[in-house]
């Protein structure tokens, strides 16, 4: 699967020089290039367990799947602004995808519900006796 954000990221990095060095070579931003692919990996799993519940007809599909949305629509909203920084000023031109990417996934947050109604509905099963 095509990941342009982190694709692009990973380019731009690499051939983007500051003191002399790739930024690439900078430790801190290899860090975060390592946890953005965790976020991402985490996320997708999110979201296909809450497909497998929903499929399956189990009672957990819907704070499943409340669950899936507010974490992956957070986690790939802090990815691309992460990667949307590591671009700087770059990262606000139409020439990268990533100023359209941020605008998507904010709409995303609010979207079928916003993360706060998610984090409702989590909450409500979490309290709600048995």
């Amino acid at each position: 699967k095509r990941q342009v954000h982190g694709e692009t990221t990973r380019e731009y990095i690499q051939t983007r020089k500051q003191f002399k060095k790739p930024l690439a070579d900078h430790q801190y931003l290899q860090y975060k290039l390592a946890d953005m692919a965790t976020d991402l990996s985490a996320s997708r799993a999110m979201v296909r367990r809450a497909a497998q519940l929903l499929d399956a007809g189990d009672p957990q599909h819907t704070v499943g799947a409340a669950m899936a949305k507010r974490f992956a629509t957070d986690k790939c909203f802090d990815i691309v602004n992460y990667c949307l920084q590591m671009h700087g000023g770059y990262g606000y031109l139409n020439e990268y995808p990533l100023e359209r990417l941020v605008r998507d996934l904010r709409v995303h947050q609010i979207l079928e519900g916003t993360n706060e109604i998610m984090r409702l509905i989590i909450s409500r099963r979490l309290l709600k006796p048995e």
